[in-house]
């Protein structure tokens, strides 16, 4: 069976590793195919298939923030035309309602007495699309919590003391615009969804092409329940580890079902122009 790992993010976004570093240790325990997801942007992709060579498939990826009656709702997209340019321009403006709502969280937290320095914040990002996990780590650096999540749990979740809300895409525009660049859309990680079943059936109308079966938050309960739902709707089923760096599951823990990269490329030929 090939080895693959469908869901991973680097220091374009908010990973740990620069896109080599993440080939590199992809290749070293046998992966054969991976797909580079970042968040809201793609700039990881070339320097990764760059990195790869021949022995290793980068399939171009993304995973795009969207949401629902204040729920997050994050949708995959692999095997993108990621270099057109209207897709390149909306990924521009998401990136800088990214950079405003960080300085904003750094905003609140000074406020609550854990003042965070948003230069730090920069350095963290390292180029890339800023997030929530950097400030978290530089929270970690200034002492403010132990871990990222304890970041998290305590100022950064939804909803939290210091949690600024942002542009966001509904679920549906989500899988448009994934389509519209030539690619197949996936509901990623279900189970943080109170009612991930219903989601599932809601955006069938808008062309969902897959669901995250195999994810280290899904349980083998919920496993087992979007198999079946996946069946039922004529849907692929994915997986991938969410890696992200020293905090999260490893690099190629996650092994998600047997032919998943030639079923989400037969879908992803679907959207591609010419």
């Amino acid at each position: 069976m090939r080895r693959v790992d469908l869901h991973l993010h680097t220091t374009a976004s908010d990973g740990e590793l620069s896109p080599p570093v993440v080939i590199e240790r992809a290749r070293a325990i046998g992966l054969e195919a991976v797909a580079i997801t970042d968040h809201d942007t793609t700039a990881g992709i070339p320097e990764a298939q760059a990195a790869a060579g021949k022995r290793l498939l980068v399939i171009p990826g993304i995973e795009l923030s969207a949401e629902d009656d204040k729920l997050d709702v994050h949708m995959l997209g692999y095997f993108l035309d990621w270099q057109a340019g209207d897709f390149q321009a909306r990924l521009a403006g998401f990136r800088d309602d990214r950079l405003k709502r960080g300085q904003r969280i750094v905003e609140k937290l000074a406020a609550l007495g854990l003042p965070v320095a948003w230069q730090r914040v920069l350095e963290l990002a390292d180029g890339g699309a800023v997030g929530r996990p950097h400030i978290a780590r530089a929270m970690v650096e200034a002492g403010f919590v132990a871990t990222v999540g304890e970041a998290f749990d305590r100022y950064l979740h939804t909803g939290g003391p210091a949690y600024v809300s942002r542009e966001r895409l509904t679920p549906e525009a989500a899988v448009a615009l994934i389509h519209q660049a030539g690619g197949a859309a996936v509901l990623a990680h279900p189970a943080v969804l109170p009612d991930y079943a219903a989601m599932v059936e809601r955006l069938i109308p808008a062309g969902l092409d897959g669901v995250e079966v195999v994810h280290p938050l899904n349980s083998e309960v919920v496993r087992d329940n979007l198999r079946g739902l996946a069946a039922r709707c004529g849907l692929v089923m994915t997986g991938g580890s969410d890696f992200h760096g020293s905090e999260s599951e490893p690099l190629g823990s996650v092994t998600p079902p047997p032919g998943c990269v030639a079923a989400l490329r037969e879908r992803a030929a679907r959207y591609q122009k010419g």
